[in-house]
This record gives structure tokens, sequence and C-alpha cells, in this order.
């Protein structure tokens, strides 16, 4: 009989003390997010699972878990509510847990629902797709996943096209007559952002349009607000700005507002998302539509459709495609 990977071994293969992994999973606040990382990765190449998930029963349970990697976000709030309407039609619940994009709150939270008898979990990895969370599955646990990419796990997924994605939004501004455009994309580590600069990259060579490029700390209004100075510091205005999210674009627009430049008869601003912010705010803004609601409700019915049928089940993976919708924030480049 093959080893059950431990606490120990864990230990053993991140150079770290037993009670060092001990504190990642069950308090993963109190580490470093350089140690959790080598724990996290200890964890993914052992197969270790803990124990109280593996003894956990969610035979009678009505609870469907869903992890994602951020709180106040108009997507994933539009996200969810798809999850919940679709599952209650199945007399099923949701509760919600947030990885604040740390891959070792991921394990704790999920661990924490499978100890607590939830039926199945739906999750927005924080990070690339590894093991130990397919390893529930072998539990009778459904894990279900909204894909960062458009890779296809062996579980139900959904995921948007995210390279056509940025492709079409350089596409449209430069249909538009922009041939300056800057991206801001979210950090580093954010799947998406880096996706979509592929499709970005591909389009700006395809059309010869010139493309900068800026990096925010986080995709949120805040940060698109002091994004702003940062604009206009680095000189003559772009044509047009991509931003990373409707909630980066729109905290940019109150900026440029502010200092009285007007948008789109200055500079043009593109969005990604389309949550529903994006057509209430200063100024009605144009975006990359994900449709949000429509993914969660496609998950939650993916997740209602295992948990019927059983071993006869077969896993889908559902990609949407991005679309343009045009508001007020955008317009034809002034060639005058």
């Amino acid at each position: 009989m093959a080893h059950k990977p431990s606490l120990r071994d864990v230990a053993k293969q991140a150079h770290v003390s037993l009670g060092t992994v001990s504190n990642v999973l069950n308090r993963p606040s109190t580490v470093s997010e350089e140690t959790r990382l080598k724990v996290r990765q200890a964890i993914d190449i052992l197969g270790f699972m803990p124990d109280a998930a593996m003894k956990s029963s969610n035979a009678e349970s009505t609870v469907i878990g869903v992890i994602l990697p951020l709180s106040n976000n108009p997507f994933y709030e539009e996200l969810t509510q798809g999850i919940e309407d679709s599952i209650a039609k199945a007399g099923l619940c949701v509760l919600v847990g947030y990885s604040r994009e740390d891959i070792a709150i991921e394990l704790k939270l999920l661990t924490s629902m499978i100890d607590a008898g939830f039926k199945g979990v739906i999750v927005t990895p924080a990070g690339p797709r590894n093991q130990v969370i397919e390893k529930f599955i072998d539990k009778n646990v459904r894990v279900g996943y909204i894909s960062q990419t458009d890779e296809q796990p062996n579980q139900c997924s959904v995921s948007i096209d995210q390279v056509r994605g940025g492709y079409i939004g350089l596409e449209y501004l430069h249909s538009l007559g922009h041939k300056k455009v800057l991206w801001v994309s979210g950090p580093d580590h954010h799947h998406q952002s880096n996706q979509r600069f592929v499709g970005i990259s591909q389009a700006a060579q395809e059309f010869g349009v010139e493309l900068s490029v800026m990096k925010a700390q986080a995709l949120d209004f805040l940060d698109g607000e002091q994004m702003g100075p940062k604009i206009i510091a680095a000189g003559p205005l772009p044509d047009a700005i991509f931003a990373g999210n409707d909630t980066l674009a729109m905290g940019i627009i109150n900026f440029l507002a502010s200092k009285g430049i007007a948008v789109p008869g200055d500079v043009s601003v593109l969005g990604y998302d389309n949550t529903s912010y994006a057509e209430s705010g200063l100024v009605p803004l144009s975006t990359v539509s994900q449709t949000p609601y429509q993914l969660g409700a496609t998950m939650g019915e993916q997740m209602v459709a295992e948990l019927s049928a059983g071993t006869e089940h077969v896993h889908q993976h559902v990609i949407f495609q991005p679309q343009i919708v045009e508001r007020a924030s955008t317009a034809k480049r002034n060639q005058s």
C-alpha cells in the first residue's frame, strides 16, 4: 500500500517546521507569503490531503461552497448572484469564502468547506489548477471551476476566451481611429490580465497600433484614481486607454474628469467585464463584456446537473466568447 503523505512529509519537502505547516493549513495569515507558497508547493508535489477533509460526509448537505479571489468586486458579486439563482432552483444554497488571491488561504477554505460537509465547491482558482483540489473529488465532493484560462480541467468548468477579449478590445479601439493605446493591466499575478495582453499585443501588431503598458497594483476604483496622475505624468495622452476591468476604468475616468480632461473628447476609455456598474458611471462605460451573471448561472447549472446525474455525469466545459458593448466613454478619434 502506498505511503499516505503526512504533515511531517510536507514539512520535510518544504524545509520548514511541522508547526509552520500546521499554521499554513489553519492560520495562514500568521505565515509569510513566501513560506505559504513553499508549503503549498510541497502539498501539491506530495498530494497531501488533511485528514479532516478525508473524513467528511456530505450526503445530506444542501450547501455549495464558492471560493472567489476577491471581495467587494462587482464582477464577483454578479457572478455569485448567478450561481445562487441557478442552484436555488434545486433547493441548494451558497456560502462564499475569499482567498484574497492567496493559494494557502484558498486551500484552508477548501479544506474547511469539505470538513463542514459541503456538497460541492465552486472555485475561481487563485493560482494554476492543482492536484490537491482534484483529490477532493475522490471523496465524493463535486468541484467546479470558473477558470482563469481556457484550459479544460477534469471537472465541469466555465471560462472566458481572455485572449480573444483582449484582441477585440484593441481591434475596436483601432476601428475608431485610435493609433496610440495605453493598456492599464492588473498586477503580474492576475492571470486574466496576462492572457488579455496576449490578444492585445497580437491586435496591436496586426493593426499597427502603438501600444504602451502600465500596471496597477489592484483592479479597483481607488487604484484607477491613483493611476490617473501617472498617466498624465507619462507625457501626451494616448488616443485611448484600455483598462484591465470596469472599476479600474471608472476610477481613471473619475480622476481625468477632476482635471478637466474630457472622456471621450480628449481620450477614449474602454473597460473590461460589463458589470452593472459600467452603464451607471460618470460616463457610461464602453467595455469588453464577460457577462459575469451568465458565467455564474451556467456554473451553477452544471453543478446541479452533476449532483443529479451521479456517476453518469459527463463533464461540460463552456467557453464564453466576449463581446464589445459600446457606450459613451469611447468615440471616433478626431483627425483634425
